[in-house]
């Protein structure tokens, strides 16, 4: 039988190379991510920490740590002020006598105990100006808020308030509380837990 003639091997078109299979390619570094596609947008994120309750500088204080704040500060100002009222009274007063038949009052005024007494009454006033509008202005907190943990700061930045707001936060909340007592009722559902004199300052109550 004969055998069917060999022919010259011609050279093909080139062909494009095979690529490795995907396990031998390198891994990816670590921390990598892919590339978004074209037209992604990031959602929006909330600032880490910001809830309802809260705000950047803190959580909003609660109603009770407000007015336990407030008890405090009101009771050290009356055992300053009280103490020497007290003792100035019965040293002015202890020799007074009124009669029962005329009611008249027959005896002198110790002028110590009056001036004692002025004394009491001018330490109560100066603490409670130095608790209320330079400690809280400059340090955002009065003692009682010190101990209950809270601090009055700027809605809008987060800074204290400063001695002059302090001062003018104090009036608006004398004025308003005597006009409505609704003024310090108005944390209890407002979603700051802002009071009236909050508002017109725009300061907030934190949690320091």
């Amino acid at each position: 039988m004969t055998q069917p003639p060999e022919y010259p091997a011609y050279p093909g078109p080139e062909q494009p190379p095979v690529p490795p299979p995907a396990s031998a390619q390198p891994p990816p570094p670590p921390g990598y991510q892919p590339p978004p596609p074209p037209g992604y947008q990031p959602p929006p994120q909330q600032p880490y920490g910001v809830s309802p309750q809260s705000s950047p500088w803190g959580e909003y204080a609660g109603w009770w740590s407000r007015v336990g704040a407030s008890i405090l500060d009101g009771l050290i100002g009356m055992v300053i002020g009280v103490v020497p009222i007290v003792v100035g009274a019965i040293l002015a007063f202890k020799d007074l006598e009124t009669d029962p038949l005329t009611d008249e009052v027959t005896g002198d005024v110790n002028p110590l105990g009056i001036v004692i007494l002025g004394l009491g009454i001018l330490a109560m006033i100066a603490f409670g100006i130095w608790n209320t509008v330079f400690r809280q202005g400059r340090k955002g907190q009065t003692v009682g808020k010190s101990v209950l943990g809270i601090q009055v700061v700027k809605a809008e930045t987060g800074q204290f308030i400063g001695a002059g707001m302090a001062f003018l936060r104090a009036i608006l909340s004398s004025i308003l509380g005597q006009a409505c007592f609704l003024n310090y009722l108005w944390p209890l559902w407002d979603k700051k837990h802002q009071t009236w004199h909050d508002m017109i300052v725009s300061s907030v109550v934190v949690k320091k």
